[in-house]
Formats: C-alpha cells, sequence, structure tokens
C-alpha cells in the first residue's frame, strides 16, 4: 500500500463516497462488518450520511451518520502514519505533567534536537545516526521506562490518537486502509494492541508501538520544533491475514 502524505485527503474522500448516501443493504461486505461494529442494531434499510469533520487540528477525519447516530472516525494510510504532531514545547511540558524523571525527558530533548547544553552554551549538533551510534543506550533508557510505566502510555496514545492536543472531539473509532482494503479498530482495541507488545525498539525513541519523530533537523527549519508520533506497525498488520481475519 503505497499511499504518500498528500494522498491522504484523497483517501478520506473515497472512503466518504462510499458510505455516503448509501443504503446499508448496498455496502460491500467489508464495510457492513465496520458498520455493524459502529452502529449496534444498524439495518439494511438504514441511510448512511457521511461528511469530513469540520474543525482542524483534531482527530477526527469523518462523521458517519445513521439515524439519530454519530461516529466520529480517524483514517490513515501509508507505511509510516504520522498519528499525532504538536510544538515540542507543548508535548515536553505535558510529559512534565506526570512526573517523569527529568533526565528521561532531557534524553528525549537530545535526541530530537542533537545537542546538549552546557552552562550557556550548546555542544555541537549531532546527526540521528550519531546519537543511535554513540549513544544508543540512553535511548534504551528511555524505551524501558515507557516500557515499565504503561499508565503514562496510555496518556500519551490517548493523547496522539484519540483526543490530540486541542478541544475537539474524541474519535470513536480507527480506521487504517482504504476504501477497498482496511481494518476497524475501537478504542479499547487501540490501547490493548499499543499497551500488551512486548518488543521494544531500541533504534528509536518508543511508546511500545508508537515511535517518536523529530519534524526536522534542519536548524532553519519552521519544523525543528514540532514533535510526530508514528505507528509504524499498522502497514505490517495490513498485510497479516489473521489480524485482518479478525479487524478486517
Amino acid at each position: 500500500m503505497n499511499f504518500h502524505k498528500a494522498d491522504g485527503s484523497a483517501n478520506e474522500t473515497m472512503i466518504l463516497n462510499t458510505l455516503d448516501k448509501h443504503y446499508f443493504r448496498d455496502l460491500s461486505d467489508k464495510w457492513k462488518r465496520h458498520l455493524k461494529k459502529m452502529f449496534n442494531g444498524i439495518s439494511d434499510g438504514d441511510y448512511i450520511h457521511c461528511m469530513h469533520y469540520a474543525w482542524p487540528d483534531a482527530k477526527p477525519d469523518l462523521v458517519i451518520m445513521v439515524g439519530g447516530h454519530k461516529v466520529f472516525l480517524s483514517v490513515k494510510s501509508g507505511r509510516n502514519p504520522t498519528m499525532h504532531e504538536e510544538p515540542t514545547r507543548t508535548f515536553y511540558k505535558f510529559l512534565e505533567t506526570y512526573d517523569i524523571p527529568p533526565r528521561i525527558i532531557n534524553i528525549i530533548k537530545f535526541y530530537h534536537y542533537g545537542y546538549t547544553k552546557v552552562k550557556d552554551h550548546y555542544t555541537r549538533v549531532f546527526t540521528h545516526d550519531e546519537i543511535i551510534e554513540k549513544y544508543g543506550k540512553y535511548i534504551k533508557e528511555v524505551n524501558e521506562y515507557f516500557k515499565n510505566n504503561k499508565d503514562i502510555v496510555q496518556e500519551i496514545i490517548y493523547r496522539s490518537i484519540i483526543k490530540g492536543r486541542l478541544q475537539r472531539d474524541l474519535i470513536d473509532y480507527f480506521y487504517y486502509g482504504n476504501a477497498a482494503k482496511g481494518f476497524l479498530l475501537s478504542r479499547d482495541e487501540i490501547f490493548k494492541l499499543i499497551l500488551n507488545d512486548k518488543n521494544i525498539l531500541d533504534r528509536l525513541i518508543s511508546f511500545k508501538q508508537l515511535t517518536y519523530v523529530a519534524g526536522s533537523r534542519k536548524k532553519d527549519s519552521e519544523r525543528r520544533h514540532k514533535v510526530k508520533i508514528h505507528w509504524p506497525v499498522l502497514a505490517k498488520y495490513y498485510y497479516d491475514e489473521e489480524f485482518n481475519k479478525k479487524y478486517g
């Protein structure tokens, strides 16, 4: 599945058109399964409305309505989809509210910017590869910390996938894929998949399955002070037959 970032909006529109102004009986078997999961008791004669979510910087992408019921759906695609993006300033402040040791947050900042502050001066900027090669033990230290603090990871999941940074609607369900193929996850399933993963990605700072990505490492880039949260394993799930039997 080779979606580029610019294709995300087009993909959402394709899904919207698959659902909007259709009767339930006319949908494919795949979408009937998904809507049965989203709308308890939906029947052949129910008419579906679907539209783009109106507010920017929100987690829902689509709003699906059946009768008087409304579902907020997040849609993602691509090999390494971005779940969340926000300024480093607000993200670090968010982490600090959970009493994370300053050492852990400082390692994350070093991983992001590539330098450390000595008195009033900054050391030279290290590349991402240099940090992994020379300071990989610190990445492992951060990952071990979050592995052993699932309650904090749960808050990161909630902010990154369910709620976002701003006061917008929460998502009810999460869909990965396109109009023809993909899988649907409830909130509970999102938490379960991420929190129960026993793997640790030693080369990347990770919150279980979620990975931390610097917006940019270029000094003059506007995105230098942005943090992104990715969920790369979704692409693997997309091709996993057993996974799709359960969630597809």
